[in-house]
């Protein structure tokens, strides 16, 4: 994909299925891309963040005028994955999953809670923790739906209010604590999730935005935090300074204004 003009244009593509990614290939690949486009044309290549790209990165810097950085969108996902694998937050993630999986398993329960909250819930993926933080999200809005359904007489009439599993769900729901933390998670994930839309859309070149937005969004974090959930901003910290972190990240910053920012950070 080549990025010129202010739009995304398809290049080529290549079938590799059967070959070994390795730095050489890739460098090989890249090269023969530079030499078609010419290297007078190109600025800047980016890719994913895997040290086989790593490598062939710091070839193309030393064979030609040329950056290369590594994919914002995909070193904010790590930054995402990393606090996921917090335990106390996978706890919380996990007991909202087992609220969602019993609604969805029990189809009266689901019919009952499309009612109560006027439509569906988002459901937790196992995976790329950004849907995680929009699930949880979306258990907030519905709030007050799903503890009307877990306080109704069609939910105490149903036999599986007695199971263990509806016990463990109608405990959650009621719970002050697990809304609680909840809330504190999506609190802490909305400034990264937010960055995370900014470098992942279309609508404007984020590269002199960057540097403020990720020191914008460390300061966001590390304020939301409570004394129970301290050392985010660390893994944000951790991820930018040793995989993201560029000077071309500080070479546009004189470029923009704090309203340039503000607007797509809140777009």
């Amino acid at each position: 994909m080549v990025y010129c003009d202010g739009k995304t244009v398809f290049l080529k593509s290549i079938e590799a299925s059967a070959v070994i990614k390795d730095y050489k290939y890739i460098y090989k690949l890249l090269v023969e891309v530079i030499e078609e486009v010419g290297e007078k044309n190109v600025v800047q290549i980016v890719t994913d963040n895997g040290s086989n790209y790593k490598k062939m990165g710091q070839k193309i810097m030393e064979k030609y005028h040329i950056f290369w950085t590594p994919c914002v969108a995909h070193c904010i996902d790590l930054m995402l994955k990393d606090i996921g694998k917090i335990e106390r937050v996978k706890n919380i993630v996990a007991e909202a999953r087992s609220v969602t999986n019993f609604i969805y398993n029990h189809g009266y329960v689901l019919s009952l809670m499309r009612e109560k909250c006027g439509g569906d819930l988002v459901c937790l993926g196992l995976t790329r923790f950004a849907t995680n933080y929009v699930a949880l999200q979306s258990m907030l809005n519905k709030k007050v739906g799903l503890k009307q359904l877990f306080s109704s007489s069609e939910w105490n009439d149903y036999r599986e209010s007695k199971s263990a599993v509806g016990q463990k769900a109608e405990g959650l729901v009621s719970s002050p604590t697990f809304w609680q933390n909840c809330k504190i998670i999506v609190d802490i994930l909305e400034p990264i999730v937010r960055v995370l839309r900014m470098v992942d859309g279309d609508k404007k070149p984020t590269m002199g935005f960057m540097y403020h937005a990720i020191e914008l969004m460390k300061g966001a974090v590390q304020t939301t935090a409570t004394r129970s959930f301290q050392g985010y901003h660390k893994i944000i910290d951790t991820r930018w300074k040793n995989m993201l972190l560029h000077p071309l990240h500080l070479a546009g910053t004189n470029t923009i204004t704090n309203l340039d920012l503000l607007s797509l950070l809140i777009s």
